[in-house]
């Protein structure tokens, strides 16, 4: 059976998606996390859930899903030292310099491949299980026949795919709206969410959420999922509440023990948090409805009914669900741009049938035939679970040796040793047993036994422990071992293993779009570049091959992790890392080098102009913009309306955002948003 996969963003909705029946909850600690905004996990947190899973037979997996730079590598291995004592069932990473330090130095930790870095091809899959990943979490706009072959063509890696939440207008890894608007960093954990604001189209003087995109709900099709084989189905929402991880477990648990939705559940999903929702890319084709979030970007909501009729203090509504006191409500009006605005009230019911509510209501404004949506139940209040629960203990082994008039023990290279007179136990009792007894009640200890070796030298066959001797015995030697912090394994540094050459300035390397099949010839190099998606990869590296045919000194830039894997099959020519395969620092230029001898150079992490340390190569900095947005979502068809029939597969038009223009350029159904400069 699939897993069923779930947010986590506290210890409580943790422990509420268990409760509901998830098989997995995934989370980020306060660093290091693509949610910073949640209220993320403790150190204690963290102990306190694995205990739970490993009890409960369920799985946890950690993210540390942000880009790392230099100057916090050495916190981050501190962070990985800490999750590998208390251990969990895998770490959710983009970062290849993490990926490799975690391959090298924290085997014990599985490693899986964030969305974060635009997976959409089997080549993808493949190259990351070459770098020791274990799971790839799939890029969130496969449609599920590319998900499908897929799985087909890497049957022995764990995959797993988003089926429910919100979803990016840009590949997720690939947005840098958040950056350049406001010096927030999407790849940092600090997405400013730039796709959830109102921009202006410059030719029409349409206003409009032309980059909100519709929630992701795939409901009975997760079957089908689960039928290809598919390990593991992702719910996104880490910063919802404990009542959205309820509402969302209990919809899809539903599914997959029954094989249908239940109603109540449903209702509940949407009630709880809920944009217009769809199966997103799950079923893309040409002529399809738009899969934006239609005019109001936020909760919407279940739909209750229309207003039918109004006076200055109430309003009545025609019901399609039912409305009790104190449920959550609002509908919309518009403002002087023409988008819609929230008006949120709480349910004071007047009057009540079978059809219709009476709601008391103050307002000015003409409401009739405005839609009613209940956007929380005061009925559904889910009990909020306990969070005093047991820490986890790390199970070590403990070596003890009774001798003639002194008790010893070791664990952890530390060792205690008390006086103990022994004499004849009026019971004959294994003095091991009870030993094991003492021992295995560690108190608040972070330690608990796992293996005991034991050593009777008294020359007494049953010796008396006396209990209160033990105790206090028991308690110091615990409290020797918590001195025992988790072991911050000595990274080698990287050495200078290669020449590198100084990139151009990477504008002459664009063309109409960021990246080019087309030869720049810079210095005595031929310059091309690979586009960062390929969702007809095996045609792109015919098409690549084509164009470098006759030139010399080709030297290609690889902005997705799947080019790798052509790289390696074609060591005839050099490469570079170009700026979306990031090189945020010297790690993942290092794990790089490994898979690409031909390597000669690449672009440092555009968002930083500075690194430290000894790098394997010398990066080239650069201060150029990359796009705000690549996006499979088509805005002629999706935000303009535009039919696809007729569509020249070449458009451009202008939006505006104060103070900026960007210009939006539709190529081959991918959308390509960039500033004007």
């Amino acid at each position: 059976m699939i897993e069923l996969a779930l947010p986590a963003g506290s210890l409580e909705t943790a422990l509420t998606a268990f409760s509901y029946g998830a098989d997995a909850v995934y989370f980020g600690l306060r660093e290091f996390s693509a949610r910073k905004g949640a209220v993320n996990f403790s150190e204690e947190d963290l102990s306190k859930v694995r205990a739970y899973a490993l009890r409960n037979g369920k799985k946890i997996y950690v993210t540390v899903n942000t880009l790392i730079d230099d100057r916090n590598l050495d916190h981050c291995i501190d962070l990985l030292a800490m999750i590998d004592f208390y251990g969990c069932d895998g770490i959710i990473t983009q970062d290849l310099g993490i990926a490799k330090i975690m391959r090298e130095y924290f085997p014990s930790l599985p490693i899986h491949g964030s969305t974060q870095l635009a997976v959409h091809t089997s080549e993808g899959v493949r190259e990351l299980v070459d770098l020791g990943f274990e799971r790839v979490v799939l890029s969130r706009e496969l449609t599920f026949r590319e998900i499908e072959k897929i799985r087909r063509e890497c049957p022995d890696v764990q995959l797993k795919a988003f089926i429910h939440g919100a979803l990016c207008y840009g590949f997720s890894g690939l947005c840098s709206a958040s950056f350049l608007k406001c010096g927030r960093s999407a790849n940092g954990g600090e997405c400013a969410q730039i796709c959830r604001s109102w921009f202006t189209d410059t030719d029409t003087g349409k206003n409009g959420y032309f980059f909100s995109m519709e929630d992701l709900r795939i409901g009975e099709e997760i079957l089908r999922l689960n039928e290809i084989g598919i390990d593991s189905a992702k719910i996104e929402g880490r910063l919802k509440s404990p009542e959205y991880v309820a509402a969302v477990t209990r919809y899809y648990r539903s599914i997959l023990d029954t094989g249908k939705a239940d109603g109540q559940s449903l209702q509940d999903v949407e009630t709880s948090f809920e944009r217009k929702s769809g199966t997103g890319y799950f079923h893309y084709e040409k002529n399809r409805p738009s899969l934006l979030s239609g005019p109001y970007p936020g909760h919407m909501g279940a739909e209750c009914g229309r207003i039918v009729r109004q006076n200055p203090s109430a309003i009545t509504i025609e019901t399609k669900v039912r409305i009790e006191n104190h449920d959550g409500l609002q509908y919309f009006t518009e403002d002087r741009f023409g988008l819609p605005v929230s008006h949120k009230f709480s349910a004071s019911i007047l009057r009540s049938t079978e059809d219709n509510v009476t709601l008391r209501l103050e307002s000015d404004e003409r409401l009739l035939g405005n839609m009613v949506y209940k956007i929380s139940d005061s009925t559904r209040r889910e009990k909020t679970p306990s969070v005093q629960i047991p820490l986890f203990r790390k199970p070590v082994e403990i070596a003890v040796t009774l001798g003639g008039d002194s008790i010893t023990a070791t664990s952890l290279g530390k060792s205690i040793t008390r006086p103990l007179m022994l004499q004849e136990a009026k019971r004959p009792i294994e003095p091991k047993e009870t030993i094991e007894h003492h021992f295995s009640q560690s108190g608040e200890s972070r330690y608990t036994l796992g293996n005991l070796t034991f050593r009777n030298e008294s020359g007494i066959r049953f010796p008396f422990l006396p209990p209160s001797v033990m105790k206090e015995f028991r308690r110091e030697f615990y409290a020797l071992l918590d001195e025992v912090r988790p072991a911050r394994p000595e990274i080698a540094e990287t050495a200078r293993l290669k020449e590198s050459i100084v990139l151009p300035e990477r504008e002459l390397l664009a063309d109409d779009l960021p990246w080019s099949l087309k030869a720049k010839r810079i210095d005595g190099r031929t310059y091309f570049s690979f586009p960062p998606i390929t969702f007809t990869e095996e045609k792109t590296f015919e098409e690549m091959l084509k164009a470098v045919k006759g030139h010399e000194n080709v030297t290609i830039g690889l902005n997705n992790i799947a080019q790798v894997r052509f790289a390696k099959s074609h060591p005839e020519f050099d490469y570079f890392i170009d700026i979306f395969l990031y090189l945020s620092n010297r790690y993942a230029a290092l794990s790089l080098l490994d898979e690409i001898p031909g390597l000669v150079g690449g672009y440092l992490w555009f968002e930083r102009s500075t690194k430290e340390g000894q790098w394997p190569f010398e990066p080239t900095v650069t201060d150029y913009e990359p796009p705000v947005f690549i996006s499979r979502t088509c805005y002629r068809h999706d935000a303009m309306g535009l039919p696809c029939t007729g569509c020249s597969m070449k458009e451009d038009f202008s939006i505006l955002q104060a103070p900026d223009t960007f210009f939006v350029k539709v190529r081959n159904c991918i959308t390509v948003v960039e500033r004007n400069r």
